[in-house]
């Protein structure tokens, strides 16, 4: 993988942080009590008056998901102009359930139930007067409530002071808006069935409307709200990412405009399960991993449904917020661009039929062949009618690419297995290019999205690992991975301390598998071999002690985990200088270990006195701090000059992925 691409993996957090696959799912950040209030907050009615303040509205805690709540549009409008400031009066004491004055404005909460303090913020009965009367410079000036539910008014009583002026007594109220009353009036009860009929999604968008005290975001006045459009918009584009837009298709939004109460709530319902759909694939991907693999563990990147809808809710820009839900990762946005690239190339090939390229003798640069006009056909060259047939150095360079795409030796000679690959390639690739960069791309939404500013990560098809610090790439080195039938887990976690001189504990499907047949044919095997034997409870255990032939060699990165794999020395050196390193039992064996050792360890270890701790006891050494460890599985990647690279599927993820995801192979 480009080293101009890797540092950014990180790139995503300026801290590090915790991903262990069986962590709490990471919350929405960044939701203040003003914008949690913004976000479930009633909507109101363009045609209706201002909503009252905060204080004045009725509590989400007491706005039951089953029960259908006032509408907003029912309450009455704040007078226009000038309004009289009540003033306190000496009035003879009155039960609390009659304590409420005639022509008094009234909060929504203003008389509280018999035997309970009246709540912060309602006027106070014993301050009440007819309106009109002049108020004393001392008193304090109370609040006016912007709206009054019509049901709670008082009967209308003649003042008895200088009644208000006609022009301001007479004003007509504006009429309340009635479609949105309509669709607030059943939302209530559609949810209630909504959350009857499906599962954990449907009980968070109760929740979450519960919350809003059952009005709708989506949908005002029969029509998509502005940002309704636009997240709607934007999930008809969910291709573009990799992921499938039938999955995030809402019914009947064309027809919203006259449609009953109960369409326009449903629709209103659907559309946030359509946003709640799409964050859920973005963040962690389509695939259910335990189909393709019990040794692959998934980030819990999902976030808590109620602030997945909250976090789209408030923003100014909700469809950047939805975007934000797929990987960051630079590799993850060089292969979104590579697969709008490979489709419009297939959409211009699909106009256009390439020739195979005839068998024939082994071509070399310089030779004059007439399957050379063939051959720059099919690699997309062109020359001048005078060297049309000679095989020239800018053919060479593309064959030579070519090759290297099918893990041919990349001589840049056009021999037999070339012409063979070519022309299979034409038939039928060794997968679907499109199906194999959304495959990869659906693996970026397994790693946690915040893989920290400094971590350790290895790309098992590339045997490579790479330790990046502080965002700067610091370390790149050849591993060994796990073979075919014994595959290297893919997960992460955080590497904690590091062991010098290890012993071995050897696992019980090695000593089952491998170690109890050859004993059967040589009960000495494991003695002459340096092993030591003991039984616990009539089991067999099997330890390797430290030393020169340790399959651990002199040091262990340590990083507890389900898999029981870390990463370690090996005295098998020779298998570094191999192309193709799959030869462990699932660990990842470290080239130049001592290396990776100075900079993990850090706090003045060096290279040199981290091998000076070779050949005496174990000794673990606790890391300063703990240290992202990822291992991950990308058989596709983009490379620092922007092409696409193509590794062999070791363990035959590819496929599997691309049949769970239903696409072409």
């Amino acid at each position: 993988m480009s080293a101009t691409l890797l540092p950014a993996y990180a790139q995503d957090s300026g801290t590090p942080t915790s991903h262990k696959p069986d962590a709490a799912a990471p919350p929405v950040p960044g939701l203040s009590a003003g914008e949690k209030q913004s976000a479930f907050a009633p909507a109101v009615p363009q045609t209706a008056p201002a909503a009252a303040s905060p204080q004045e509205r009725v509590s989400v805690q007491h706005v039951k998901p089953d029960a259908a709540p006032a509408s907003t549009a029912t309450l009455a409008p704040a007078p226009v102009g000038p309004v009289p400031v009540p003033a306190p009066v000496e009035m003879a004491p009155k039960p609390a359930e009659t304590a409420v004055a005639p022509d008094t404005p009234s909060s929504i909460s203003a008389t509280a139930p018999k035997g309970e303090a009246a709540p912060t913020g309602s006027q106070s009965v014993a301050t009440a007067s007819p309106a009109g009367q002049p108020a004393p410079s001392m008193a304090p000036t109370p609040e006016i409530p912007a709206a009054v539910p019509a049901e709670t008014q008082a009967p209308k009583v003649e003042p008895k002071a200088e009644p208000v002026p006609p022009a301001e007594a007479s004003t007509p109220a504006p009429a309340p808006s009635v479609a949105p009353a309509a669709v607030t009036m059943n939302l209530a009860a559609r949810l209630a069935d909504y959350v009857a009929k499906r599962g954990a999604d449907a009980q968070a968008i109760s929740d979450f409307y519960a919350l809003r005290g059952a009005t709708p975001l989506w949908i005002d006045n029969g029509a998509l709200t502005p940002a309704a459009k636009a997240l709607v918009d934007r999930m008809n584009r969910a291709g573009e990412d990799g992921l499938d837009a039938s999955a995030f298709r809402v019914a009947g939004l064309d027809a919203l405009s006259g449609a009953s109460a109960d369409a326009q709530a449903d629709a209103e319902i659907a559309l946030s399960a359509a946003v709640l759909t799409y964050v859920r694939q973005a963040s962690s991907g389509r695939v259910d991993t335990r189909q393709i693999s019990r040794d692959i563990a998934k980030a819990p990147n999902m976030p808590d449904p109620v602030a997945a809808l909250a976090s789209v809710a408030i923003a100014s820009d909700p469809v950047t917020v939805l975007d934000g839900y797929n990987p960051a990762s630079p590799q993850y946005l060089a292969l979104k661009q590579k697969l709008a690239d490979v489709r419009a190339a297939n959409a211009a090939a699909a106009e256009a039929t390439l020739p195979e390229v005839p068998a024939g003798p082994t071509l070399k640069v310089g030779m004059t062949d007439t399957r050379v006009a063939v051959l720059r056909t099919r690699l997309g060259l062109t020359a001048s009618d005078a060297d049309s047939d000679v095989y020239d150095e800018a053919l060479q360079a593309a064959v030579r690419d070519f090759q290297a795409t099918r893990n041919l030796k990349a001589s840049g000679t056009l021999g037999p297995a070339t012409v063979v690959a070519l022309n299979a390639a034409l038939r039928q690739p060794r997968v679907n290019t499109e199906s194999e960069i959304i495959a990869n791309m659906e693996r970026w939404r397994w790693l946690p999205h915040d893989m920290g500013l400094t971590n350790v990560f290895v790309n098992v098809p590339e045997y490579k690992v790479w330790f990046t610090k502080d965002g700067v790439l610091s370390y790149e080195a050849r591993v060994v991975v796990g073979k075919a039938n014994t595959p290297t887990p893919i997960f992460s976690d955080q590497m904690s301390f590091v062991v010098v001189n290890p012993s071995w504990n050897v696992p019980q499907s090695i000593i089952k598998k491998e170690y109890m047949p050859k004993l059967a044919q040589d009960p000495g095997y494991l003695e002459r071999r340096g092993y030591e034997v003991s039984y616990v409870g009539g089991q067999m255990q099997v330890r390797q002690p430290p030393g020169e032939r340790n399959a651990l060699g002199f040091i262990k990165f340590m990083f507890p985990n389900n898999f029981s794999v870390y990463l370690h020395d090996t005295p098998q050196r020779n298998l570094f200088s191999r192309d193709e390193r799959a030869f462990s039992h699932g660990c990842v064996r470290v080239d130049n270990p001592y290396k990776f050792a100075e900079l993990v360890m850090g706090n003045g270890w060096t290279e040199d006195s981290v091998r000076g701790l070779q050949g005496g006891e174990e000794q673990r050494i606790d890391l300063e701090r703990k240290i992202p460890v990822h291992i991950a599985y990308f058989t596709a990647y983009v490379d620092g000059d922007g092409e696409l690279q193509r590794l062999n599927d070791i363990y035959g993820y590819d496929r599997k992925v691309i049949s769970a995801l239903g696409l072409p192979g």
